[in-house]
C-alpha cells in the first residue's frame, strides 16, 4: 500500500468514526426534513428520502448501537426492511397514501430509539415540545395525529425549538406520569423540564400553540 491510499484508507476510517456519535441526530434530521416534505406534496420529497435512505443503510458497530444508541441490530433492521417495504409501495400509491404508510415508519423509528432519544430530549436546557402521537387508534384519531405531527415538526423546526414524537401505543410512560391521556396532545417543557403548557386531543394544536408562544414572549418583554 503506498503513503497515498494509507492516507486515504486512514481519512475514511475517521468519518466513519466520527459519524457514528451523530447517527440518530443524522437519521432523526432527515427524516423530519422527508415527512415535512410530503406531508406538502412537496417536489422535493424523492430527494428528501434519498437522502433518509442512504442514511439510515450507513454501516454502524452494533456495539454502538447498544452502548450509544441503546438499540440493536435487530431493531435497527427491522427499521430498514421497514423502510424497504415503503419504498416499494411509493411506486403504485398517490401522495396522501404514502403520508399514512410513512407516518407509520415514522413512529417505528422513535420506537426504535426511544430509549436515547428520551434522554437527549430531557437533557436539554432550552423549552421543548413533546408530542404524543399514536399507531394505532381510531381512523379520526390517526389522521389528525398524522396531520399535527408534519405541523409539529415544521413548527418547531421553523422556531428553533427542540422536539420530540413519541408513539403513546408503544411507550405511554410519559403519558401517564404527566397526565395527558389522549393523543394526539402536545406538553410544552421549559429547560428544567417543568412543565409550562399542555394542549390535548385538539383539532388547532398548532394555533394555539403559536398563540401561548406568542403570549408567552410578550409577557416576557413587560416584565
Amino acid at each position: 500500500m503506498n503513503l497515498f491510499s494509507s492516507a486515504v484508507t486512514s481519512f475514511v476510517i475517521i468519518i466513519n468514526l466520527s459519524a457514528f456519535p451523530q447517527y440518530f441526530e443524522t437519521l432523526e434530521e432527515s427524516a423530519n426534513n422527508y415527512f415535512i416534505s410530503i406531508s406538502k406534496a412537496d417536489q422535493n420529497s424523492d430527494a428528501e428520502f434519498n437522502n433518509l435512505n442512504n442514511i439510515l443503510f450507513t454501516q454502524i458497530a452494533e456495539e454502538t448501537l447498544i452502548k450509544t444508541y441503546q438499540t440493536s441490530l435487530k431493531d435497527l433492521d427491522s427499521l430498514r426492511n421497514h423502510l424497504k417495504e415503503y419504498e416499494s409501495a411509493l411506486r403504485n400509491i398517490s401522495s396522501d397514501s404514502a403520508f399514512v404508510l410513512f407516518n407509520q415508519w415514522y413512529l417505528h423509528f422513535s420506537n426504535t430509539f426511544y430509549n436515547y432519544a428520551e434522554e437527549k430530549f430531557f437533557s436539554s436546557d432550552k423549552v421543548k415540545l413533546l408530542l404524543f402521537s399514536a399507531s394505532v387508534s381510531c381512523a379520526c384519531t390517526l389522521e389528525m395525529c398524522r396531520k399535527q405531527t408534519a405541523d409539529l415538526i415544521n413548527f418547531a423546526k421553523q422556531n428553533g425549538y427542540d422536539f420530540w414524537i413519541v408513539d403513546s401505543y408503544e411507550n405511554n410512560q410519559l403519558q401517564i406520569e404527566y397526565e395527558t391521556l389522549f393523543a394526539p396532545s402536545v406538553i410544552v417543557f421549559d429547560g428544567n423540564n417543568k412543565v409550562l403548557h399542555k394542549i390535548e386531543y385538539d383539532e388547532n394544536m398548532i394555533t394555539k400553540l403559536s398563540k401561548y408562544f406568542q403570549e408567552n414572549n410578550k409577557n416576557n418583554l413587560r416584565g
